[in-house]
Parts: structure tokens; sequence; C-alpha cells
């Protein structure tokens, strides 16, 4: 058995490179307004717990 070499590979141009960039970027802003989100629902259950205690008292 011959081992088989794979062919060079063809290197990215530059609107490749824009274009993975531009994924990269969308994917990180969409997870950042995720994390975001998250955290204001938790800050929201957290100020309805709050208020709900203090009208306790």
């Amino acid at each position: 058995m011959g081992q088989t070499t794979l062919p060079p590979r063809r290197a990215r141009t530059a609107a490749e490179h824009k274009d993975l960039s531009r994924i990269i970027l969308f994917y990180a802003l969409a997870l950042s307004v995720l994390l975001i989100a998250i955290a204001a629902l938790i800050m929201g259950i957290a100020w309805s717990d709050l208020v709900d205690n203090s009208r306790r008292i």
C-alpha cells in the first residue's frame, strides 16, 4: 500500500477571509445578545422577588 498525500490546500483569498470574519462576528454578537438577555431575565426575576419580599414586610 502506497502512501497517499493530500493535495496542497489552496490559500484563502481576501474575500474568503472577510466572509469568515463576518460569520465569526455575527456569532459573537448573537452570543453576546443571548448572554445579555439571560442576565436581564435573571435580574428581572431577582427584582420581582425583592419587590414581593418588601411588600410582605
